[in-house]
């Protein structure tokens, strides 16, 4: 799993009030995707130590560095086109205005995460969390 640049989102995007920039480094983890008889995916396993992230208030300036703690991603393709994941271990979750619940909002979860999203695989249309949470945006203001 490579670094990846910083991803910008704008102030309403990810945040309410600020720009938010997230990079993230050394990352160390295995995807597995598994396939029914018809080559079809029935479910995608991501295990590992995940990525360790900077995320930036670029209004302020301050930043929150978190490093991974590992976690583990089951994701299956729902008959319907959507998609059901579970998330053991560390989860940072973004909420966009159009998500279901509706961001601007993005979370740490550390615990047990379930969602589901739209055929897109990016949209969500649920969100159950059971463990502690860390609110990225209250941290940074």
């Amino acid at each position: 799993m490579a670094d990846f640049e910083p991803i910008v989102f704008d102030a309403g995007v990810a945040c309410p009030d600020f720009a938010l920039s997230i990079e993230g480094s050394d990352a160390q983890g295995k995807v597995r995707t598994f396939l029914d008889r018809n080559g079809d995916t029935v479910r995608i396993l991501t295990t590992g130590k995940g990525y360790n992230l900077t995320i930036t208030n670029l209004t302020s300036g301050e930043e929150l560095v978190l490093p991974s703690t590992g976690s583990s991603q089951v994701v299956v393709p729902n008959p319907d086109g959507t998609y059901s994941s579970t998330i053991r271990g560390a989860a940072l979750i973004i909420l966009f205005p159009e998500d279901v619940p509706a961001g601007p909002s993005t979370h740490v979860y550390q615990g047990r995460t379930v969602f589901q999203l739209e055929a897109d695989g990016a949209t969500f249309i649920s969100l159950e969390t059971f463990g502690t949470s860390t609110d990225i945006c209250a941290a940074l203001r």
